[in-house]
């Protein structure tokens, strides 16, 4: 018999790259597969596993192979039907694009929300956009943990239970994102999305997340076109990141800013956060999923406008 069908070279990586990928996710992860007949664009449901108990932490995965990518600089790149990218908006979880290369147990991952929001909306009328995975941002088939940076994006999109005072819950990210173009800012990219993430972080985990070397005293600083970032080290980890917003210099200590595009600059939810503190330089804000005190804040005449981390100033 000659009239059978066929497993074409597209699905044979699609199946290795995705056996391959839940073997390691399966580690630290309840794994839901999504069958075939009802994949719109995602591959797997995942929930993050605290030892034996489930944390009700989701998150999805579209899983591709990297014979389906190209690389290009310090990328790689994969065509995405906007239709495909319009349903992961949709979802409450974060849905992350993984790239899987079958050969070397490798894994690169990117976060495709944060891409899209540095677009303008032209992007809509496109049939598909290449979307860009890092080179750095990937782990190995022998990891020890889920990456950091993917985690803490899994953990700003959880909602948080209010406190006391006056809490954002009607703002988005969205919101704040859009506030943060009017503004005339970039949403800035890796390292500079949410940089909480750093706080705790040993140093070298740190050096490596950011691409960069701590100095003498283990401090770290990362420049670019649109921001100045220090993350200060006390002992072997970082307890303080600030970032500088260059292109808002000069500012004045007695010109009002708007905080939440600040922030959204920064991809920071504001419904996340307690505004505790309001002055015309300085706002202050908690952040009590993470025991983080956040400032935004003019810090001198003619200063570019920053953002301060701190878990020691917490509820001080």
């Amino acid at each position: 018999m000659t009239k059978l069908p066929k497993r074409t070279k597209s699905q044979k990586i699609g199946v290795s790259a995705a056996d391959l990928l839940s073997s390691v996710f399966a580690e630290f992860c309840n794994i839901i597969p999504v069958p075939q007949d009802r994949d719109l664009g995602i591959d797997f449901i995942c929930e993050i596993m605290q030892g034996e108990h489930p944390t009700g932490r989701l998150f999805n995965i579209q899983c591709k192979g990297k014979e389906e990518a190209k690389v290009e600089g310090d990328s790689i790149t994969l065509p995405i039907k906007v239709t495909t990218l319009n349903y992961w908006l949709l979802q409450p979880n974060p849905t992350f694009l993984i790239v899987v290369d079958c050969q070397n147990s490798m894994f690169y991952w990117s976060f495709p929300q944060d891409f899209l929001c540095s677009l303008n909306k032209n992007w809509q009328k496109q049939q598909t956009v290449s979307i860009p995975i890092p080179l750095g941002n990937y782990f190995e088939q022998d990891v020890n943990a889920l990456p950091t940076q993917l985690v803490s994006i899994v953990n700003s999109q959880a909602s948080a239970a209010p406190q006391n005072g006056d809490y954002l819950e009607t703002l988005s990210l969205a919101d704040a994102v859009n506030r943060a173009i009017d503004y005339g800012l970039h949403v800035l990219r890796a390292p500079f999305h949410r940089p909480f993430q750093y706080i705790g972080m040993p140093i070298t985990d740190a050096a490596r997340a950011v691409s960069s070397k701590p100095n003498e005293v283990g401090n770290i600083i990362i420049d670019s076109e649109q921001a100045h970032m220090l993350l200060e080290a006390e002992g072997n980890f970082i307890s303080y990141v600030d970032v500088e917003l260059k292109k808002t210099a000069p500012w004045s200590q007695s010109r009002p800013f708007d905080s939440v595009a600040i922030l959204g600059a920064f991809s920071i939810n504001p419904s996340e956060l307690e505004l505790a503190r309001k002055q015309t330089h300085f706002h202050a804000y908690y952040d009590h999923k993470r025991k983080l005190k956040i400032g935004v804040s003019c810090q001198y005449e003619g200063a570019p406008l920053s953002v301060g981390f701190s878990s020691k100033y917490y509820r001080a």
